[in-house]
């Protein structure tokens, strides 16, 4: 991903404007009340909260505005924010990791990874993230949706899959797994990216493994007619590609469905996952207790329904939301989806198994 080339930072003054406080939060134990209490003092005298990621995250200034103004609302707090543009969810993990090895303070007091992958790149997450007991504070937190001892937590998931062209893919040729797509009636009909993702995961010892997933990535090619970058489903609907594997999430597949366009979308059942975006607290950061009233606010019902209205992504791990009740439905029929935490990704070489990977597929390009 290109660093943005525009770097323009803009003071947010936000009253409260989102709708009240959670019932989860309002009801919690006594001694969850003591230490939000004690994190919204904290907060309020920071007074003010340092954001920088890309302007298509949380959709930049407007976003940020909302989910500012929501917080303060939810939290009964009045804090600003200082939002500026910035570089990819990578390359802000490795600026992170950079300024607290050189001991100064964090650009930006929140990180925000859309990939689990992103979060491992930095070489000692647990060294550079705030450990934070979570559900201890905010009873609405699924403990499962924390990771690293504390130091990030899922506020979002998806579900990689496969997306098709309703009008070039009869009903019945519908592919089902990843497996159906080697049929030789696919063959040409195929596309992925250069890049492969969630390949890496499959390669894990949860799920393929690296050996059956490196042999399947080797089929896959010979089916393959071009490579196109997640987000860029309009090659889809055009007919240039009338398969694509695996998308990166059916999030960026709905704003085009929603609006006639010819595109369904399946969650192979052979290669079932949720991954997820996380929000962690650099330790290094200026105002800490703020940032993570800002990343508890993403896991209220008021934050779920944010990410579902700008990204088309809320979580399994929270009531009500539309993915967890996608996940139940799943479950139901038999499918049960591998949840994929930082913890888990850490646990083998994925970013080895994707290196090797990209060298086979890119060899598809040539």
């Amino acid at each position: 991903m290109i660093l943005l080339s525009a770097l323009l930072a803009a003071i947010l003054t936000v009253a409260p404007l989102l709708c009240g406080a959670d019932w989860a939060l309002a009801a919690a134990a006594p001694g969850a009340n003591e230490k939000l209490a004690a994190l919204k003092k904290a907060a309020q005298a920071e007074g003010m909260l340092n954001l920088v990621w890309g302007e298509n995250t949380f959709r930049g200034l407007q976003g940020v505005r909302d989910l500012v103004s929501g917080m303060n609302k939810q939290f009964g707090t009045s804090i600003i924010a200082n939002w500026t543009p910035g570089p990819s969810q990578p390359q802000m993990a490795a600026k992170i990791a950079q300024e607290f090895a050189a001991g100064v303070p964090a650009t930006s007091d929140v990180y925000i990874g859309g990939s689990e992958t992103y979060i491992a790149t930095l070489s000692t997450p647990l060294m550079v993230l705030d450990q934070f007991d979570w559900a201890s504070t905010f009873p609405q937190i699924d403990p499962a949706a924390v990771s690293l001892k504390g130091a990030a937590v899922e506020i979002s998931g998806r579900f990689p899959g496969i997306v098709y062209n309703t009008k070039l893919i009869a009903k019945n040729d519908v592919p089902k797994s990843l497996s159906d797509l080697l049929q030789p009636k696919y063959k040409g009909k195929v596309s992925t990216q250069p890049y492969l993702s969630y390949f890496d995961i499959l390669a894990g010892p949860k799920q393929w493994g690296h050996e059956r997933t490196a042999e399947y990535v080797k089929k896959l090619s010979g089916q393959v007619s071009g490579l196109m970058r997640c987000g860029e489903y309009e090659r889809v609907v055009s007919g240039e590609f009338p398969i694509h594997v695996l998308a990166c999430g059916e999030g960026g597949v709905l704003p085009f469905i929603e609006k006639g366009a010819p595109l369904a979308y399946v969650i192979p059942s052979d290669a079932a996952m949720v991954t997820h975006r996380y929000c962690a607290v650099p330790k290094n950061g200026k105002a800490k207790a703020a940032a993570k009233l800002f990343c508890a606010f993403l896991m209220t019902k008021s934050g779920q329904e944010f990410q579902w209205t700008v990204d088309r992504q809320d979580s399994e791990k929270f009531p009500g939301t539309r993915y967890n009740r996608q996940m139940k439905q799943l479950q139901a029929a038999g499918v049960k989806p591998l949840d994929v935490s930082v913890d888990y990704v850490m646990s083998f070489p994925v970013l080895k198994y994707a290196k090797e990977q990209e060298s086979i597929i890119k060899a598809v390009a040539n």
